[in-house]
């Protein structure tokens, strides 16, 4: 199986994250295993987004607006453009977000779990409202996603 070319490759607190862009757009930040080869970022553009990810790692830095193009359906592209507008620190059920676009939960989670762009379409601040949900479609990645939450100052999950 042949491996996907990143544009860079960083270390973080919760694991390695790769980067794709095409024209000045992030099309991919990607959950990455453990064994990955870190790659230095290949542009200018590339640089600012991973020192933008470190300081935010870092510190409570909130991440800025970079321009996005995820691949997905017009469905999809809808759900992931509406979790970009939860901001840090705060949550929002499955529900919650099913009802605001007049759909499912169960639709909203597929969503989530195909999102390309991880971190900058907020994915983990959608929860469950039985407790904090799955992170990515994985139960075993909930360690991640509280991280996360908790990183963003909510603590009640």
């Amino acid at each position: 199986m042949k491996q996907i070319t990143y544009d860079a490759v960083i270390a973080s607190p919760i694991g390695k994250l790769g980067l794709r862009t095409q024209d000045e757009y992030i099309t991919e930040l990607a959950w990455l295993p453990a064994n990955r080869k870190l790659i230095a970022p290949t542009s200018s553009f590339t640089q600012l987004i991973c020192n933008s990810l470190t300081l935010y790692f870092e510190s409570t830095t909130r991440l800025p607006c970079f321009p996005l193009q995820p691949q997905g359906t017009p469905f999809q592209r809808k759900v992931w453009l509406a979790m970009q507008k939860i901001p840090a620190g705060q949550v929002q059920s499955y529900g919650q977000l099913a009802a605001r676009l007049k759909t499912g939960s169960r639709a909203i989670g597929m969503a989530c779990r195909t999102n390309p762009i991880i971190l900058l379409i907020p994915c983990h601040r959608v929860v469950s409202v039985k407790g904090i949900g799955g992170y990515m479609g994985k139960a075993s990645r909930t360690n991640i996603k509280q991280w996360l939450l908790q990183h963003e100052g909510v603590h009640d999950y």
